[in-house]
């Protein structure tokens, strides 16, 4: 395949396998680069070797390259610099279906990229491997390989994979059926196109952000409207807050403290507002979601507006007392946290959010005080909590947020972090060296044979005086330790270490909260993992 592209065809690239990895599904392959789009295209017929040639690599420098959507299909064209997917779907009969699309959309640094792509087949095997270097001259860059289809094609779950630089960039499933296309398949109802799905959530999310006991804005996150007329939302969106400010779509603010329903363990919560003329989301049926389907949701850019995104739910767990989560193939921007998660119908899959305790372990604990709407921090898991949990008939529990401070539900934010230079979590007993607390390895993982020491270092940007002491707590926020109140007091520049040492022999296996507080104000946090 040649490029119609003049001088920016990158001419076609593979890499040969050896024989004995190539799939006996697999002929050839061939692969040519179109302005921001690579074409690939790979006949999948019996085969005996492969045999092209492949470009050297070069390895980008910076940030990672993150994900930004990825999609299969097959009808699709390119439009402007972007693909659009005629009917995004992951199952392909044959022989109704001729072809497949995968498509694949990528954010990273300007530059030259090495870019690689495999597909492996139903049985695991590495198939073929192609690559090719592409010079982003933006921040967005995509391609879409087309797979023909042919009446021997191997039935199954196929998987492609993306690398950038080396590294993974994305993932995608999909099915081949030998079989023809169910009449219910051929005679489907149009499904709405990414534009109206966009337009429709955009009119029933919400910005929800929370207010501190001066009325201060220090984090925010998403919800939306179903059609009860109930504000969804994940639990972590809301925990911590005094009161919660919201921007209904038109614009409009309103402020609210009352919670219909809800479930710490689950992260959910149902809030009670009135939502004037926002829009209202559907509910997707309760066993609509399999692995491999397609779906959408809405990120957060920097300056606060929304955009939409694409993905696959790529894996389910089940987690005894926490409920199921589904996993994303994309991450998202932690203000989208409570933000739906839509189908290809554009109805209600879940919600963004659903961390488990393990996922707090080796996070990042952003200062509330840098809080902006469009801060840019990403999870790390794609975690989704599935909309058949969210439930108001069996979770009915009206109460209000002062409510679930005084129950202890709610956790204190880090409000004190600038009286910190360090803190660290270490085994054993500290070492001193005079008065200076010798240097340790961090670890976050112990067993129950283990002593753990906590050693923080505070410091006087002014001159302050105050108590610090150390609270421990389990992963359903309750106060397991709770040491005695010490008088510090430092004059400017000056620094003074402490440390705290506990057996762990009484923790039973789970996740764990340290906090270090300058008189009732967090000033640091880590979480730490205990076994057997």
């Amino acid at each position: 395949m040649k490029s119609s592209t003049g001088d920016n065809s990158l001419g076609e690239y593979l890499k040969p396998m050896r024989k004995p990895q190539i799939d006996q599904d697999f002929s050839r392959a061939k692969c040519a680069a179109k302005a921001v789009a690579l074409i690939c295209v790979i006949s999948l017929t019996t085969a005996a070797t492969l045999s092209a040639r492949q470009a050297g690599g070069v390895q980008a420098s910076g940030p990672r390259t993150k994900l930004v959507r990825s999609v299969a299909g097959s009808k699709g064209a390119s439009q402007g610099s972007s693909f659009v997917m005629a009917d995004p779907r992951t199952t392909f009969y044959v022989p109704d279906d001729r072809q497949v699309i995968v498509y694949f959309e990528w954010e990273a640094p300007r530059g030259t990229h090495h870019c690689e792509g495999t597909l492996r087949g139903p049985n695991g095997q590495l198939a073929v491997m192609s690559s090719f270097d592409y010079p982003a001259t933006e921040l967005k860059f995509g391609g879409y390989w087309t797979f023909p289809l042919f009446e021997n094609t191997s039935p199954g779950l196929w998987t492609f994979e993306s690398r950038v630089d080396g590294e993974s960039a994305g993932s995608l499933n999909f099915e081949i059926v030998s079989a023809k296309k169910p009449p219910v398949v051929a005679s489907a109802d149009v499904l709405p196109t990414p534009a109206e799905i966009y337009a429709r959530t955009l009119a029933a999310t919400v910005l929800i952000e929370k207010l501190d006991t001066k009325g201060r804005p220090f984090d925010a996150g998403t919800g939306f409207f179903l059609g009860d007329g109930m504000l969804v939302t994940s639990f972590r969106t809301v925990d911590a807050a005094r009161a919660l400010r919201i921007t209904l779509p038109d614009g409009s603010h309103l402020q609210s403290t009352d919670i219909a329903a809800w479930n710490r363990r689950q992260d959910w919560v149902m809030l009670k507002v009135d939502g004037g003329k926002s829009g209202k989301l559907k509910r997707a049926d309760d066993k609509s979601v399999t692995i491999g389907d397609h779906c959408y949701w809405l990120d957060t850019k920097t300056d606060g507006g929304r955009v939409i995104s694409d993905g696959q739910i790529v894996g389910k767990d089940s987690h005894e007392g926490w409920g199921e989560r589904l996993s994303l193939s994309g991450l998202f921007n932690s203000v989208s946290t409570g933000g739906p998660v839509l189908s290809d119908r554009g109805e209600v899959l879940g919600l963004l959010g659903g961390t488990l305790p393990e996922g707090f372990v080796r996070q990042f604990i952003r200062d509330p005080q840098s809080y902006s709407a469009g801060g840019r921090i990403f999870t790390t898991t794609g975690s989704v909590v599935p909309i058949v949990l969210v439930n108001l008939s069996t979770n009915a529990n009206p109460t209000t947020l002062q409510s679930m401070w005084a129950s202890g539900q709610f956790t204190e934010p880090v409000t004190a972090a600038d009286r910190i230079s360090f803190g660290m979590i270490t085994q054993g007993k500290p070492q001193k060296k005079g008065k200076a607390l010798l240097g340790r390895e961090m670890n976050l993982e112990f067993t129950r044979q283990d002593l753990a020491t906590i050693i923080v270092a505070f410091q006087g940007i002014d001159s302050w005086k105050s108590t610090e002491h150390l609270r421990i707590y389990d992963a359903d926020n309750h106060l397991l330790v709770s040491g005695p109140p010490v008088k510090i007091a430092l004059g400017r520049g000056e620094t003074q270490e402490r440390a705290w040492s506990f057996p762990l022999a009484s923790m039973h296996p789970g996740v764990y909260r340290a906090d270090a507080l300058v008189g009732e104000e967090v000033a640091w946090r880590e979480y730490f993992r205990v076994r057997d």
